[in-house]
């Protein structure tokens, strides 16, 4: 991608009061990715997200018939935003199990807790699926939502909301998934179609937070897609940053809830 890109990014966001840090580039398809953290004057972290042009979904691989392609994001150096530690674009050229549902050439936008290392030493098999699929305490919950029937390696047990639109009859555009191991929460997930990108749509969307966490940090209540015509970028943002700390605990010992 032309540095254009990212001149055209810095350019834009001069004009606004806000401060917005990039992470690394990454190539994506025809394009490129990276992620930002957008501040305020006081160095408060409003939203953060990813961003990528729209010749990031072209040019993408094809032939991965039983799973996805990885493109690793990290944070911007020297920035902080727990929980987060890093981001990946996962990039399904034929959709995913349950494929009646989710069998859609889409995009699965993850935004981890845990580094790198920790995620891709997650097997959710053998041993590892009972560690994987232990059942969190119910605060640490988000309200509404249900797991799914089993984890996936390098991800984790993922946990749905019912209520989407996918799930009543309509056809997948967009959902927001969130990932459990061992019983913690450990990334947020943004699902979107690829056919519903094309349509470079404009939306902010509610989500349920739990009222535990075992990550303590700033959660977002909503997630939004900005479609840039001008510069033909997406701007996928984590926004309405709630602090959410750690409440309970699950005894190792009992198995029972303590009160921290």
């Amino acid at each position: 991608m032309k540095s254009v890109f990212f001149f055209a990014l810095l350019w834009s966001l001069s004009l606004k009061a806000e401060t917005v840090t990039f992470g690394p580039k990454v190539p994506v398809g025809s394009g490129e990715a990276s992620s930002f953290v957008k501040t305020d004057d006081s160095q408060v972290i409003t939203s953060l997200g990813l961003v990528f042009s729209g010749k990031a979904l072209e040019g993408l691989p094809a032939d991965l018939a039983d799973h996805d392609y990885e493109y690793a994001i990290d944070l911007p150096a020297n920035i902080s935003a727990p929980p987060f530690d890093h981001m990946t674009m996962n990039w399904n050229p034929h959709g995913h199990e349950p494929t009646e549902i989710y069998g859609v050439p889409h995009f699965d936008f993850h935004f981890y807790f845990i580094t790198k290392h920790e995620q891709h030493m997650i097997l959710c098999d053998g041993t590892d699926n009972a560690i994987c699929m232990k059942q969190p305490i119910p605060e640490d919950t988000p309200p509404f939502y249900v797991p799914g029937p089993g984890g996936v390696p390098m991800m984790g047990w993922h946990w749905v909301d019912p209520r989407s639109p996918e799930f009543n009859g309509q056809p997948f555009t967009t959902t927001y998934v969130y990932g459990f191991y061992d019983g913690k929460m450990i990334f947020l997930e943004p699902m979107m179609a690829l056919a519903f990108l094309q349509t470079k749509p404009q939306f902010t969307k509610e989500v349920p937070l739990p009222t535990n966490v075992g990550t303590p940090g700033k959660y977002p209540a909503n997630y939004s897609l900005m479609y840039d015509s001008v510069q033909d970028l997406y701007w996928l943002s984590l926004e309405k940053l709630t602090e959410l700390t750690k409440l309970r605990v699950r005894s190792i010992e009992s198995g029972h809830q303590t009160l921290l």
